[in-house]
């Protein structure tokens, strides 16, 4: 047995990689993809492994407007760590409750409700603040 054919029989030390090229008939973009499944994963899983990538980057992108992941501002490890832990509860916390309704509502409309809330509550400890919020809107043409 030559070198050759021994080194063909020995086992892999990294996993194998495929490259996937998608070059879809509406766009002239091609896309490609690294990717180490294993040989029996099928084309279907393969396509839909591949484009689970807009769904994650739609869930970064809401985690830092909707719930400030990227207001973190501190020095220390344990703060980030603290900071990015919460932020990921409260993201899960809310999509059980999107999803939990029929039909599903959105991150905006979530959004809208916490915030009549606050609002509502802001008038419950402050009174004078309702007062003077009907005062500015009789003074000033401003929809406030």
């Amino acid at each position: 047995m030559t070198p050759a054919q021994d080194w063909g029989k020995q086992r892999r030390v990294a996993p194998e990689i495929w490259l996937v090229c998608e070059r879809p008939d509406d766009q002239a973009d091609e896309k490609y993809f690294f990717i180490h499944l294993p040989r029996r994963t099928t084309l279907a899983q393969l396509v839909a492994l591949a484009h689970q990538r807009w769904p994650i980057e739609q869930q970064y992108q809401q985690l830092k407007t909707e719930l400030g992941l990227d207001h973190f501002e501190g020095r220390t490890f344990p703060g980030w760590h603290h900071h990015v832990v919460l932020s990921a509860v409260a993201y899960a916390f809310l999509q059980q409750e999107r999803m939990r309704r029929e039909p599903a509502i959105t991150f905006e409309a979530i959004r809208a409700i916490v915030q009549e809330v606050f609002v509502g509550l802001l008038f419950a400890v402050r009174p004078r603040y309702a007062t003077w919020l009907d005062e500015a809107r009789r003074l000033l043409p401003l929809r406030l």
